[in-house]
């Protein structure tokens, strides 16, 4: 059931950074990939025992900062697509 959990939190938590990146909200972006990588730490202290600064976290923390970063460029990609949809409309006049 952990499992599970985690999952729709790491989905939750992408989203917010793919929100960020969709309204180029760069700031909100670093507030939420901090929160996330903080709980994220915080987790595996916690819960997995582990030290922060051993090599296993860090991989974690590594590949916590590259998930933010892919949600965080497909979100500003599909904020430009639609940007952009928008713009084209043609008028009927």
């Amino acid at each position: 059931m952990l499992v599970p959990v985690l999952v729709v939190i790491l989905a939750l938590w992408m989203l917010g950074c793919g929100y960020a990146g969709y309204t180029r909200r760069f700031g909100l972006f670093f507030a939420v990939a901090a929160l996330g990588i903080g709980l994220n730490t915080l987790w595996m202290m916690i819960g997995l025992d582990a030290r922060p600064f051993s090599p296993p976290a860090l991989m974690a923390h590594a590949a916590a900062v590259l998930y933010a970063l892919c949600a965080l460029a497909t979100g500003w990609l599909a904020g430009r697509l639609a940007r952009s949809w928008r713009n084209s409309r043609v008028d009927a006049e």
